[in-house]
Formats: C-alpha cells, sequence, structure tokens
C-alpha cells in the first residue's frame, strides 16, 4: 500500500468512525463515554504501554520466528512520505481502540473480564490477519495487554497514544530516507 491508499484507508476510517459515533448518539455514547479524554498523566501511561508493548513484542517477535518461521510482513506498506506516516499514525490509533477497545468494552463488560478481554484481542488480531501469523500473534498480545489495561483504568487516551507510538515506529522502519 502506498500513500494514496493509505490516505483512503485513513479517510474509511473517519467517515466509519462518524457513522459509529452517531449511532452511538442515538444510544446515549460519546468518545467520552469509552473514556477518550486527553490528561498528561494517560500520555505518560501511553508512552509506558507503549515500552511494555514493545518489549512483550520482541518477545512474541522471537517465538513466533521460532515456532512458525514467520515475522511481521511490513512489505504490504511501502513508499509512504513522512506527512501520510504521521496522518495514519493520528487517525487509526483514535479509530482502531474507540471500536476494538472502546465499543467491544462497553457492549461486552457485563460478560466478565476474560471473554471482554478475549473478545477484543480476537477481533483485533483478526482484523490484522493480513500481517501473517507473527503480525496475529502481535496484534492478539497488543490486545490483551490493552484489553487488560482498559479494563482496570477505562481510560482510551493512553491507549491510542501507545497504538500512534506503535504505529510511528513500524511506519518508520518502512520508510525509505
Amino acid at each position: 500500500m502506498q500513500n494514496d491508499g493509505i490516505i483512503f484507508l485513513a479517510a474509511m476510517e473517519v467517515l466509519t468512525l462518524m457513522i459509529a459515533l452517531a449511532i452511538g448518539r442515538v444510544r446515549g455514547w460519546s468518545l467520552a463515554t469509552f473514556g477518550f479524554r486527553f490528561s498528561w498523566k494517560g500520555t505518560a501511561a501511553g508512552v509506558l504501554l507503549f515500552a511494555a508493548f514493545f518489549l512483550l513484542q520482541q518477545v512474541m517477535g522471537f517465538v513466533t520466528r521460532e515456532v512458525f518461521h514467520s515475522t511481521v510482513d511490513y512489505h504490504r506498506i511501502n513508499h509512504l512520505t513522512l506527512p501520510v506516516i504521521v496522518l495514519i499514525s493520528l487517525i487509526n490509533p483514535i479509530f482502531e481502540e474507540t471500536i476494538e477497545s472502546g465499543y467491544i468494552f462497553h457492549a461486552l463488560q457485563k460478560h466478565g473480564l476474560w471473554l471482554t478481554v478475549g473478545a477484543s484481542a480476537g477481533f483485533r488480531a483478526f482484523l490484522h490477519a493480513t500481517m501473517g501469523m507473527s503480525g496475529v500473534v502481535a496484534m492478539f498480545t497488543q490486545g490483551l495487554l490493552y484489553g487488560l489495561f482498559y479494563w482496570r483504568w477505562r481510560q482510551l487516551w493512553p491507549l491510542v497514544i501507545a497504538h500512534a507510538l506503535q504505529m510511528l515506529y513500524s511506519l518508520l522502519r518502512t520508510m525509505t530516507w
């Protein structure tokens, strides 16, 4: 995927999020319902959550390389410019965390911690299946970590920050300088 494909994806995510929020508004939901509030404390927690995921990803990357002989397929994204990388690193985390964490948790929380976290992690992994087996394992692991964090604090902002940092890190590595 190149710049035009990523820009189209970002536009679709914004449109889909607007539709989802409009439907949620009818049900009395908003981004605040899901804990989407800026705070410096939440930003710091997001940086720490990114660091925790980065370390966990290194361990899981080793395991998937050894067990599945697979690595995350970053070749599906190439030739991105820095402005497009920044754009998608801002839009995608808001979209994905609102849907994969906020909405799913709000809808399933009455069924308990493990079903809710598992469903969220499984959905996240499914949506990233194009990344290969290592990507699925990495995204499922991310879903478990983020899900447990979200279950405890019910704050979406730290997840958005951690996700944005993870995307920036991953996409900047694919950029040809």
